[in-house]
Order: C-alpha cells, then sequence, then structure tokens
C-alpha cells in the first residue's frame, strides 16, 4: 500500500491536507491531515486567538476540584 499524497493549501483555505480520490478529469478530494502542524494546539489557540489558562485563572474558574493524591 502506497501513502497518499499530500498538499498543502494556502489563501482562503490554509492547511495540509491529504488526498483521498483523484478523479478522471484531475479534481481531488481533501481531507485534513491529522496530525499536522496546522491541528496543533498552538495552532488552533492562534487561529481562535485564545491562550490557556494560568494556574492562577483555573483555580478561580473551577474552585478548589477533588483531587486523587497523584499529583
Amino acid at each position: 500500500m502506497t501513502e497518499p499524497a499530500h498538499v498543502t493549501l494556502t489563501g482562503d483555505i490554509e492547511g495540509d491536507y491529504v488526498v483521498t480520490e483523484q478523479g478522471a478529469g484531475g479534481e481531488l478530494r481533501l481531507v485534513p491531515e491529522y496530525p499536522s502542524a496546522s491541528t496543533s494546539a498552538a495552532s488552533i489557540r492562534e487561529r481562535l486567538g485564545t491562550r490557556p489558562m494560568s494556574i492562577e485563572e483555573f483555580d478561580r474558574h473551577f474552585g478548589d476540584l477533588p483531587r486523587d493524591g497523584e499529583g
């Protein structure tokens, strides 16, 4: 079995994709490549304009959660 072809799109749609089908007329069916740089947590956060919570923010938001004694 051969590896599927990979493509990287730029423009209105960006990211790494895998070719799953190729039609007789040259049309391609693409699906996102997982995992890839564009599917990393850091890339998703950047696109959404978010960041991880600090420990202090987590504690303020979730309060004192029960612990299992492992950490």
